[in-house]
């Protein structure tokens, strides 16, 4: 018997240490065949409020085929394209969305402080998808209102389960336990793990993402080194300039997610 627990404690032992020393990131080719490319940081904000169908045809019309979104699930299991739960930040609406049924949002508009001459309605993540026409490809950020909450997370699993996101994309998120949720339950679906602290960033050895969505400030040659070592894909965010977006380039990330549209067209 003791030889037996002494063997399961080695295998296990061997098991944690390839785990966390030994991965690598799933192969894919979702940005590498491209080069570096560009993507429109919840759409194009010129003319319209972020996160808005305006913001992305806006965007599309730059000459984006990349776009990034923002996405968080209402009371009633609708997923809205928004960043905030707070909808006094960007709206003229009160209390948080996760507290709101769909039809709640009629006379919401986003928009209130940003383009008070061109507020939009707060969209449904489905009827965005019906408008953006289905070469571009989408990069969809899952908002949770805290740690443990995977509901947004279920919901778009299922949407890619049923075939309802016909567009190219990848899922990303801030929250570890997302990441690794989707990663366990929904491995047909590539996964960005978005950071704002190198501290966070350990987690990647445990929660296997298939790109790094670090801060661009965060980027450094130890952190490349290490995505390069376990085959991560990198998109940095959110890079506006343009001599920044052309280091980026020559650096070779994935891609850079970006508020300037005079990138569309580099």
């Amino acid at each position: 018997m003791t030889v037996l627990l002494s063997f399961i404690a080695i295998i296990i032992l061997l098991a944690f240490v390839r785990h966390r020393y030994y991965w690598r990131a799933r192969k894919n080719n979702v940005f590498n065949d491209f080069g570096t490319v560009m993507i429109a940081h919840r759409g194009s904000k010129v003319r319209a409020p972020e996160n808005t169908a305006a913001a992305f045809l806006e965007a599309i019309d730059y000459g984006f085929t990349y776009l990034e979104m923002d996405v968080c699930q209402l009371k009633d299991d609708t997923v809205v394209c928004s960043h905030n739960f707070d909808l006094e930040r960007e709206t003229n609406g009160h209390g948080w969305l996760y507290e709101k049924n769909y039809k709640d949002l009629d006379l919401i508009r986003a928009g209130v402080y940003s383009h008070p001459e061109n507020m939009q309605p707060i969209p449904r993540l489905t009827d965005v998808l019906d408008q953006i026409p289905g070469h571009i490809f989408l990069n969809i950020e899952i908002k949770c209102k805290s740690v443990f909450d995977l509901s947004t997370a279920r919901t778009i699993g299922r949407m890619t389960r049923a075939g309802r996101i016909k567009h190219r994309f990848i899922l990303s998120c801030f929250n570890p336990f997302v990441v690794g949720y989707l990663r366990l339950f929904h491995p047909q679906v590539y996964v960005g793990y978005l950071v704002e602290d190198v501290r966070l960033a350990m987690l990647t050895h445990w929660i296997h993402p298939d790109f790094l969505h670090p801060e661009a400030g965060l980027a450094d040659e130890a952190m490349f080194g290490e995505c390069v070592k376990h085959g991560l894909g990198v998109n940095l965010w959110t890079v506006n300039s343009l001599p920044g977006i052309q280091w980026c380039i020559k650096r070779g990330v994935s891609g850079v997610i970006t508020d300037n549209p005079a990138s569309a067209v580099l």
